[in-house]
């Protein structure tokens, strides 16, 4: 048996209709029982970093899902492998990097602990850079700030895209794009992908050592793509991203594997990209 394992107010409806529409994950556990069910099968971590007994194979380690949870020390590596928007600093190494030129083009600060798109603030002068300091007592990370015509989250499992969405904001304004603020998501047929979108988040996913997770990547006006963060329970509203997400966590325990497939550097638009769950022309190395 294989299940998944999430806390409580966390994942609920997306636990449960993944679920439901697996054939091979059909159980999900919360983290407050007693004890958790011995298994021989794959136990699929949803956000959750509890202690497990020895010898269970989790997908998604504990120390992977701290390590993108931390949002400064990931953006910041990110932005080293010239994933994300430039990092210019936060309240432990400082931001003396900030001359009021890079100011006046604008930066953005978060507090260090953010979800939702809250905290978000864009600042162009000195005071409203102090004013968003202010505002993040707990700590801060400041970076580029870019102005993004689109937005997408791309959901990786084992190094392949497994779906896409294109985010809709429900103001075109806000500085962060998110769901719980007004916004929406919209699946983005397979021909459609964003590939170079879709490429980077793959390269992020990589970084960060989770074998399954929901990147978000914004895209300029001048078609540069730039990784935001990756979630380790990325919420799953869509019944067509539930099933696809369920296929992915099936291939794992199908094939007794939950190891990165490889991708080819031919030429083969979104098929070289793709899970292979998800399509049957998925190129395969």
């Amino acid at each position: 048996m294989s299940y998944i394992l999430r806390r409580r107010k966390l994942g609920r409806t997306s636990c449960r209709e993944i679920a439901a529409k697996s054939s091979l994950v059909k159980q999900v556990v919360r983290t407050d029982v007693s004890t958790f069910p011995t298994t021989q099968g794959f136990v699929f971590r949803w956000g959750t970093t509890n202690t497990l007994p020895p010898n269970t194979r989790t997908v998604n380690t504990a120390d992977a899902i701290h390590k993108v949870a931390d949002k400064a020390g990931f953006r910041r590596i990110l932005a080293d492998a010239d994933l994300a928007p430039e990092y210019y600093g936060d309240n432990t190494m400082g931001v003396a990097a900030l001359t009021p030129e890079i100011i006046s083009r604008g930066v953005v600060v978060r507090p260090l602990q953010h979800h939702q798109g809250r905290h978000t603030y864009l600042c162009k002068t000195a005071q409203e850079l102090a004013a968003a300091f202010r505002a993040c007592p707990n700590g801060y990370y400041v970076s580029k700030f870019i102005d993004k015509v689109s937005e997408y989250r791309v959901f990786v499992s084992q190094g392949r895209a497994v779906w896409v969405a294109k985010k809709t904001p429900g103001n075109l304004d806000d500085v962060a794009w998110n769901v719980a603020r007004g916004g929406r998501f919209d699946n983005v047929p397979f021909g459609d992908w964003p590939l170079k979108a879709v490429k980077k988040s793959i390269e992020a996913m990589a970084l960060s050592d989770l074998t399954f997770g929901g990147v978000d990547i914004m895209i300029d006006s001048d078609g540069e793509c730039y990784v935001l963060e990756i979630n380790s329970a990325p919420s799953q509203t869509s019944p067509y991203r539930q099933n696809c997400v369920a296929k992915a966590f099936d291939w794992i325990v199908s094939k007794n594997s939950k190891d990165v497939i490889p991708m080819t550097t031919a030429k083969g638009g979104f098929r070289k990209f793709i899970h292979p769950s998800i399509h049957d022309e998925a190129i395969l190395v």
